[in-house]
């Protein structure tokens, strides 16, 4: 983002600007601290950099103006408050902060937004948006590997955040040069997409899948389904939509602009045949092995993993790249090289040397606890494979049917010797687990913690941990491995 009086005077029409102790008028020239060079914005003191904008916002347990001070110290270049009152200015006194910009708005979190608008509205670059009930992240961060790959100026939003303040705060991080600028987008209600489609203004967009997550708050998937489609909202002709070719309620609905799809199906223009998992024999590492169909061209690949859900994002990112006319060799390059994403079917060592933990406990939901259930089983291990799965959250009136499946499912499984579950839903799936399983259950994840350390061998154990991100099994991870 370019810090400069238009940008500013569009996104906040209605605010107060105030430097050097007094206030602004909108006609006179400006002359600031650090305008019209590149920055950012921060909404938290602790990890502000220098000559970022300092949003205080206001939330249930916390509000930024109590932290203007912190925020001076780490350097901010400007201060957008809602309240100015006496302690305000103490805190933010000519005196301390010279020719600082502060800008006074009605409401910082609205002011958050509109300043992203206002940025979105001057940037020519292509902008992705990732939605989706499963894999948003992964598919993110295989494009991150391919664009890195084609050796062009790009962006991809940090980690997971996919929030309306994290959606903001990493629009405003992109610069002024960029080529391609990719995001990934959450929802969690009813009404979410709408106003993030809105901020964001995708020229491409893509929904990786629909399944069962937040029916607390959507009920049905069809209702989900609509949800994610309402990231297109605001496409015009020569825009894309790419989705999930393999799916009826998605394939189905009707679009008033182009769609591409991807999947397993060979009607699908990105297609992925021939799939099977590959052993090292030296070192028992796993491989995910596939033909890719892209367009006409077609090649081998072989992915650093044995879950086949990341197949799935290899498909959604290389459909994207194709898009960004991005070549399939490289395109092949980015996708082999991605080595995998905190906490989504991560690889660690166990301490002690006892084994291996994949650590998958990010988020959860019937579709992905399957999967994941799926590719640990046929993961080789030389010693005890253990399973630990926590509640999956805001599955509504359904959370004991859904539960109840994924013991169905270890049913299936042929090499998985003991589980722990954790939290009162997942207790439901020991009604039709398999009795030969062993089964301890724990109420949180200190107790299972400790039951698992009764379960692993000295040696060779390789242990599945995966729940909803609010069962924070993390802990457990971070206990156990080095």
């Amino acid at each position: 983002m370019i810090f400069s009086k238009d940008l500013l005077l569009q996104a906040f029409a209605h605010a107060q600007f105030f430097c050097n102790g007094t206030e602004l008028n909108q006609q006179d020239p400006w002359d600031f601290y650090y305008q019209n060079n590149e920055t950012s914005v921060a909404v938290d003191s602790r990890i502000l950099q220098p000559n970022e904008l300092f949003f205080a916002l206001s939330g249930n347990t916390t509000d930024g103006h109590t932290f203007l001070s912190q925020a001076h110290k780490a350097g901010a270049a400007a201060f957008i408050v809602h309240t100015f009152g006496k302690q305000e200015q103490d805190l933010l006194s000519p005196a301390l902060i010279g020719n600082k910009l502060i800008i006074k708005v009605d409401d910082t979190t609205q002011a958050l937004f509109s300043l992203a608008k206002a940025w979105r509205a001057r940037l020519s670059c292509p902008v992705v948006g990732i939605t989706g009930s499963i894999g948003k992240t992964s598919t993110k961060e295989m494009m991150r590997s391919i664009l890195q790959h084609a050796g062009i100026r790009f962006f991809v939003s940090h980690k997971n955040q996919n929030t309306f303040t994290g959606l903001c705060i990493n629009l405003l991080r992109v610069p002024q040069d960029c080529e391609v600028a990719a995001f990934e987008v959450g929802i969690s209600k009813p009404g979410e997409m709408d106003i993030k489609a809105d901020i964001l203004q995708p020229t491409l967009g893509l929904v990786t899948s629909v399944a069962h997550a937040h029916l607390l708050e959507f009920e049905t998937l069809a209702n989900i389904s609509h949800e994610k489609r309402r990231l297109f909202k605001h496409f015009q002709a020569q825009d894309v939509g790419i989705i999930f070719g393999d799916q009826p309620l998605l394939t189905d609905a009707y679009y008033f602009h182009p769609i591409a799809k991807f999947g397993f199906k060979t009607k699908n223009q990105v297609q992925a045949r021939k799939i099977k998992i590959v052993t090292d024999t030296t070192t028992g590492a796993c491989s995910t092995e596939f033909v890719i169909k892209w367009y006409g061209e077609k090649a081998l690949i072989q992915m650093k993993n044995n879950h086949v859900g990341l197949v799935h994002n290899a498909l959604a990112a290389s459909t994207i790249a194709y898009f960004l006319k991005i070549p399939f060799a490289t395109v092949i390059k980015g996708i082999q090289a991605y080595e995998g994403f905190e906490n989504r079917f991560e690889t660690k060592p166990i301490k002690g040397s006892r084994g291996v933990i994949i650590s998958d406990c990010y988020n959860a939901n019937p579709e992905s606890m399957k999967a994941a259930i799926i590719a640990f089983d046929k993961m080789s291990s030389m010693g005890k494979k253990i399973v630990v799965l926590g509640d999956m959250l805001e599955l509504g009136d359904k959370q004991a049917f859904w539960h109840r499946q994924i013991g169905r499912i270890l049913g299936k499984t042929e090499t998985i010797a003991a589980a722990v579950l954790v939290g009162e839903n997942a207790r439901m799936i020991a009604k039709t687990a398999p009795e030969e399983l062993e089964i301890a259950w724990a109420p949180s994840w200190q107790e299972a913690q400790e039951h698992l350390e009764k379960l692993l061998p000295q040696k060779d154990a390789l242990v599945l941990v995966k729940a909803s991100h609010g069962m924070v099994l993390h802990n457990i991870v971070d206990a156990i491995t080095q």
